[in-house]
């Protein structure tokens, strides 16, 4: 996240041990409040529909559509998500602030475009009430809406304003879809409003932070477009991440052991619930990890290019190196042991309590692999953002897509294997990926200095193309536009 550790370096000064597990409270909060907020609603509003005594197959809807929303959410954000985190830091480096707010109102708009209709199109196809269809698509736009927020969070001062929205946000679902219920709304329909409703408070919470923090600027929603000619490799960097994260999944919807619960509409649940047991065992891998890198790491990494920028000594240099890779290294170790002991911890007793709550032995083994293997997902996913730290475009999109691939041919082997190897593809291709990251990482810092210095280009080129063309034009109508609406006012006046 693009800067979010000027404030994490404050909060995480001195105290106890309860002020640091608060702390890091507030840190899962910002950096995965949003997942761990769907969690909550997925496994509290089926406990809620139990309870009302909802049929099993209603209870089944409900999490086929709350799975599909997220996942096709976070496939559409996430390409988005590392080229924007990457125009948030420029901008904020640049002091060109004003271009924040006008940049996430035009990426809201292009993939509410895109992905509003999709889903639209394809909730028609299922066999549903117009109540259920409208709630669904809420959820899904407004998730969108969400992900693209949470890259815009690194400003964000008052973490316990985010805390208290993720809290309204939880309570709020909860409350209406028990009112729903209680006043006799159809089940899935009374669960979905509850659920898109929640997230549709936490998107207001969060909308008012960030125009707390960015000034207002225009209303040129192509304000992105020359950077996004800069840097394409992001966007495919990004769809990539999020294909080999979730191919797996999708390989055994295609196959002869998936589900229907709707025409149109497909899973694997022998799959599909291990993985999603499993992805939970990575959360505090990936708050360690943002903390880490952004209040300890960070310090190094500014120290050495400081060194560059105002003219320190050779040797000052390579001192502020050495000092930024032990931290790297460090904070990769410190990271690997958290979930090193996590994962034994969850396939020693999570595993077998899984087993008590509905998991046959080739489901919990299943879960036991994927432990392993979302751990290694972590590695790869961590190395990646440390590459594009050190700007290693090209080094994140062929980690990405080597990763992608491997995880959808692994998944494929272990497919046809059968049942007891399941998982095993997707921990081979963490396996292999996250070698060949920390090895690209490695090499590109024995050779840093020559990325630094060498591989800059000399001179300043002015932007060409299309996209740049197509945002200097709108950024022209915005000014002619500025500049007849402000006569009018004198005029008033």
């Amino acid at each position: 996240m693009a800067g979010i550790g000027f404030e994490l370096k404050k909060v995480f000064r001195g105290g106890s041990i309860f002020a640091v597990l608060r702390r890091y409270s507030l840190a899962a909060v910002v950096t995965e409040g949003p997942m761990v907020l769907m969690i909550v609603l997925l496994l509290t509003l089926q406990q809620l529909l139990a309870a009302f005594g909802t049929p099993y197959r209603v209870r089944e809807q409900f999490l086929f559509f709350m799975t599909y929303a997220m996942i096709f959410s976070l496939l559409l954000a996430g390409t988005v998500l590392l080229f924007l985190d990457r125009f948030i830091s420029d901008c904020i480096y640049e002091q060109r602030l004003q271009q924040v707010l006008p940049a996430f109102y035009g990426v809201v708009f292009f993939l509410l475009l895109v992905g509003a209709p999709a889903a639209g199109l394809y909730l028609l196809t299922l066999p549903v009430g117009n109540g259920v269809r409208l709630a669904a698509e809420l959820l899904f736009c407004v998730l969108l809406v969400v992900w693209v927020q949470m890259s815009y969070l690194s400003a964000v001062k008052r973490y316990e304003y985010v805390l208290l929205g993720f809290v309204g946000g939880t309570v709020t679902a909860l409350v209406l879809a028990w009112v729903f219920l209680r006043a006799g709304a159809e089940p899935l329909a009374a669960a979905l409003w509850g659920a898109a409703l929640g997230f549709l408070v936490l998107l207001f919470l969060y909308m008012g932070q960030i125009l707390a923090c960015y000034p207002a600027g225009g209303w040129n929603l192509l304000v992105f477009f020359p950077a996004l000619q800069r840097y394409p490799g992001l966007l495919l960097t990004g769809l990539l991440l999020g294909v080999g994260l979730y191919g797996h999944n999708f390989v055994f919807w295609a196959s002869a052991y998936r589900g229907q619960v709707f025409p149109t509409g497909v899973y694997c649940a022998r799959y599909d619930v291990p993985a999603f047991f499993a992805t939970l065992t990575i959360l505090p891998m990936l708050v360690q990890f943002v903390v880490g890198l952004e209040t300890r790491f960070a310090v190094k990494h500014r120290a050495y290019f400081d060194a560059i920028l105002y003219g320190g000594r050779l040797e000052d240099i390579r001192a502020a190196k050495q000092e930024m890779e032990t931290a790297l290294y460090a904070e990769f170790s410190h990271m690997l042991q958290l979930q090193f002991i996590v994962a034994i911890a969850s396939v020693a007793f999570l595993g077998n309590f899984l087993q008590t709550v509905g998991l046959d032995e080739t489901m919990a083994g299943t879960f036991r692999v994927l432990c392993f293997g979302y751990c290694l997902y972590g590695v790869v996913k961590c190395g990646i953002v440390v590459l594009l730290y050190f700007d290693d475009r090209t080094g994140a999109c062929r980690a990405a897509g080597l990763f992608a691939v491997l995880s959808l041919a692994g998944s494929l082997v272990t497919l046809a294997l059968g049942p007891d190897t399941w998982g095993a593809g997707f921990l081979a291709a963490g396996a292999v990926t996250g070698f060949w990251v920390l090895r690209r990482l490695r090499q590109y810092l024995e050779n840093l200095e020559y990325h630094v210095f060498c591989e800059q280009p000399l001179f300043a080129r002015a932007q060409g193309g299309v996209l740049s063309r197509a945002a200097e034009e709108l950024a022209r109508m915005d000014r002619a536009f500025a500049q007849r609406r402000n006569p009018r006012e004198e005029d008033r006046e």
